[in-house]
C-alpha cells in the first residue's frame, strides 16, 4: 500500500475535520468496521468521538485505511 506524503496537505483544520467525518461515514456505509484491526478500530473510534481538530497525520492515516478497505 502506498502511503500519503504528509508534506502535501493544504487543507484547513475545518476541511480536515469534514473530510475525516466523510471518510468515517463511507467506512460505516461500506460495512468494513468488522474487518478493521483493533488498532484501526480504536483509532477511528477516537477520531469519531473527538470534538478536537484532526491533524494532517491522522487524516492521512484515515485515508490509508479507506484505501485499504474500500
Amino acid at each position: 500500500m502506498a502511503y500519503h506524503d504528509l508534506s502535501s496537505c493544504t487543507l484547513t483544520a475545518d476541511e480536515r475535520r469534514a473530510e475525516a467525518d466523510k471518510i468515517i461515514k463511507m467506512l460505516d456505509n461500506g460495512g468494513v468496521f468488522d474487518q478493521l484491526t483493533q488498532r484501526e478500530a480504536d483509532f477511528i473510534d477516537g477520531i469519531d468521538n473527538a470534538s478536537s481538530q484532526i491533524s494532517v497525520k491522522q487524516l492521512f492515516w484515515l485515508r490509508d485505511i479507506k484505501d485499504k478497505y474500500l
